[in-house]
């Protein structure tokens, strides 16, 4: 995905917090805690912290994680999805450091290192040039004995291309290929935000479409975000390893997600 589509992205995403603010808790958590509450009981169980969030965007989980106790910071490639959580930060009254980095550039973007680094989209990783660069860098700020926390395959899982067709069966089945998102005014701009999804041979993407109306004019913004189906734990044992990680294991937390499901949760160690 571009820097643009990044920044198109957040920066309508932002604009309609509004309808968002008063429950993106609830939506990054819900009652069984959902992955922040379980990467947070993981940074517990190894002392608390220092942890850092990786793939912070606007900062909602972030926060999240904060508000459970959680030492953290959070990072994102995006240099105006952490100006937003920095401002979501100050009005939400967390204090939360926020800083502009990619994967690879962790260790020269900071001096601190993390007991614990947490990513939800690490999976999103396209190439496996991108992969290897990416768990260099997030290896290089942890701690020694540190944890890298990510979603993806399990150690458990089925591989092979019939799993990986699966997979992707499953996600293009969750959502429906056409929808409206949101619609918000504010001052005299009006956007109205549509969602098209397109599936490849091992990908969806996901078009956001915004109608911007502004001053009398229209015009169309587009961001298309790419989700992967790819990598397989052979795969992700062999990058792992490659890296420089001692050891890859997958952790389970029964009836942590929304409606009771389990969630998994992989977990690497420096």
């Amino acid at each position: 995905m571009s820097t643009e589509d990044w920044q198109t992205l957040y920066r309508w995403e932002w604009f309609h917090r509004a309808q968002w603010r008063g429950t993106f808790r609830a939506a990054k958590a819900g009652p069984g805690g959902g992955s922040a509450g379980c990467f947070a009981r993981i940074v517990r169980e190894r002392g608390g912290g220092p942890a850092l969030d990786c793939s912070a965007g606007l900062g909602l989980k972030t926060i999240v994680m904060a508000e459970m106790g959680v030492q953290i910071a959070g990072s994102d490639g995006c240099g105006l999805a952490v100006e937003h959580a920095r401002e979501l930060a100050r009005m939400e009254d967390c204090a939360v450091e926020f800083f502009q980095s990619t994967w690879a550039e962790l260790p020269a973007r900071t001096g601190r290192r993390f007991a614990a680094v947490f990513s939800d989209v690490l999976s999103w990783t396209l190439t496996r040039e991108e992969f290897e660069a990416a768990l260099i860098g997030l290896r290089d700020v942890l701690l020694p004995g540190g944890v890298l926390v990510f979603m993806g395959a399990g150690k458990a899982s089925p591989t092979g291309p019939e799993h990986r067709r699966r997979l992707l069966d499953e996600q293009w089945a969750r959502r429906p290929t056409f929808s409206i998102e949101w619609d918000c005014r504010d001052a005299d701009t009006r956007c109205t935000c549509l969602l098209c999804r397109e599936r490849g041979e091992d990908f969806i993407d996901e078009h956001h479409l915004y109608l911007v109306e502004q001053g009398g004019r229209r015009r169309l913004e587009t961001a298309t975000i790419r989700q992967p189906v790819r990598w397989d734990w052979p795969d992700l044992a062999d990058l792992f390893a490659a890296a420089g990680f001692s050891d890859l294991d997958t952790l389970e937390f029964p009836g942590a997600g929304h409606g009771g499901v389990t969630i998994r949760l992989n977990v690497a160690t420096r």
